[in-house]
């Protein structure tokens, strides 16, 4: 809806002085989405026998008059100007904004890191409560990387949320790309961090258009994630030379059985571990990042896992964990002692019990999802890719059950000569006749 904006003029004549001077008054008024008015104080004295209330200026070519309507309409193009700068940065402008722009005692014009620090600081607010505290440090990365940008790219220390736009969406893009050397997967969730902030910029009002509108974070192709069969084997069957690297290796392998995920495995303690009616041991816990249930039945080797590491940690915890920069150093070292021949992250371990440990060996995708802990299937099925060995067993398995079924009648049969394709012959008009009639 458009905005628009109205201003009267009149005098405050019950303040009259003895020289015959009025206080001028002004009442603006903004109509659009909402509509308001305020009145303010011009800090014109004007001579009431000059005043036209018509035509709001004074009357005749007199030296006051010419003065007092010269100082009147500077005072209306400043209305306009600030009027029309709060319509470009914000989606709903009031009148008391309008009146505060006038009076000089607007607030700043909202920048990106201002805009970014409250963002940050409302969010360490939330964390324990609704939000993790990673996702809080990958904020404050994120203002950091963003502030270095503009130093180095726009030399001044922050922009305004109304200079964003598309150029700058892709600049910073390049910045991270090159300048910073960041890989895709590293690029893509900086951007998003980014793009949660400025949309938070619309959602308050301090810009209409998204500088994201034309720009499309691209999602890198996705590499294969779980390990296969033998890179799994070497892990399992190998010794290291130090003991951080063996409890690291037990650690991923428990994740890998179990399909726990480093942050819930920080948090798992002696009493998630119950016992059934059966005797089996299970885990029961819930996903620190979507809060559902997970529950896992503990296979041989995780349990052999768990009783090593027995009373070793601290407050009831069930490992005593490392972090995970620490893990993922180690895992790279030893995939090289292993001769495997690509960089391991912890986070495969759980991607390697959805496909390797649970859908090779026939565990339905809904029992996986549930065990996983995921909302739904489709989040299921983006860990759980199917490996050359499930696709060998079921093709195996699909000769058992076809067997004789289906036979071909005249397959032993030695072929005929195959005649020459005349779809594309030309053939006479009436040749064709003869052929249609069966001559």
């Amino acid at each position: 809806m458009k905005t628009e904006m109205k201003v009267l003029l009149y005098l405050k004549k019950n303040e009259q002085t003895v020289e015959g001077l009025c206080p001028l008054m002004g009442k603006i008024t903004v109509k659009g989405e909402f509509n308001s008015t305020v009145q303010f104080a011009c800090k014109i004295q004007v001579d009431a026998e000059l005043w036209n209330a018509r035509s709001q200026r004074c009357m005749g070519k007199s030296h006051v008059a010419i003065a007092t309507n010269r100082e009147i309409e500077s005072l209306l193009v400043l209305l306009r100007v600030r009027f029309n700068e709060l319509k470009d940065v914000r989606n709903v402008v009031t009148a008391t904004d309008v009146k505060n722009a006038f009076q000089g005692i607007a607030a700043a014009q909202e920048t990106l890191l201002k805009l970014f620090r409250e963002h940050n600081n409302e969010y360490a607010l939330r964390v324990g409560v609704n939000r993790a505290a990673g996702t809080y440090y990958h904020y404050k990365n994120v203002y950091r990387l963003v502030s270095q940008f503009i130093k180095f790219r726009y030399k001044v220390s922050d922009v305004t949320l109304k200079s964003l736009d598309c150029t700058f969406i892709e600049n910073f893009d390049y910045y991270l790309r090159v300048d910073q050397r960041q890989k895709p997967n590293t690029i893509r969730g900086n951007m998003n961090c980014l793009k949660s902030v400025v949309y938070s910029a619309i959602h308050k009002g301090y810009i209409t258009v998204h500088p994201f509108a034309d720009f499309k974070v691209v999602k890198p192709e996705k590499k294969q994630l779980h390990l296969t069969s033998d890179e799994f084997s070497r892990l399992m069957n190998t010794t290291f030379d130090t003991p951080n690297r063996n409890f690291t290796r037990d650690m991923f392998l428990f994740s890998a059985f179990t399909g726990i995920c480093y942050c819930d495995m920080r948090n798992l303690t002696e009493t998630n571990v119950t016992k059934d009616r059966n005797g089996k041991l299970w885990i029961e816990t819930h996903r620190q990042k979507t809060g559902t249930p997970e529950n896992v039945m503990m296979l041989d080797i995780a349990i052999k896992i768990m009783e090593k590491y027995k009373g070793m940690a601290e407050g009831g915890k069930l490992f005593p964990m490392l972090s995970k920069e620490s893990y993922n150093m180690h895992l790279k070292i030893m995939a090289k002692q292993c001769g495997i021949k690509r960089n391991l992250s912890y986070h495969m371990a759980r991607h390697t019990f959805a496909s390797l440990v649970c859908l090779s060996q026939g565990v339905p995708i809904e029992t996986l999802s549930r065990a996983m802990g995921h909302k739904n299937i489709t989040t299921t099925q983006r860990y759980a890719k199917v490996t050359t060995e499930k696709i060998d067993k079921d093709v195996t398995d699909l000769h058992g059950n076809i067997g004789d079924k289906y036979s071909l009648e005249g397959i032993d049969m030695p072929p005929s000569r195959i005649l020459k394709d005349m779809s594309k012959r030309k053939v006479r008009p009436s040749r064709k006749l003869q052929m249609m009639e069966g001559l």
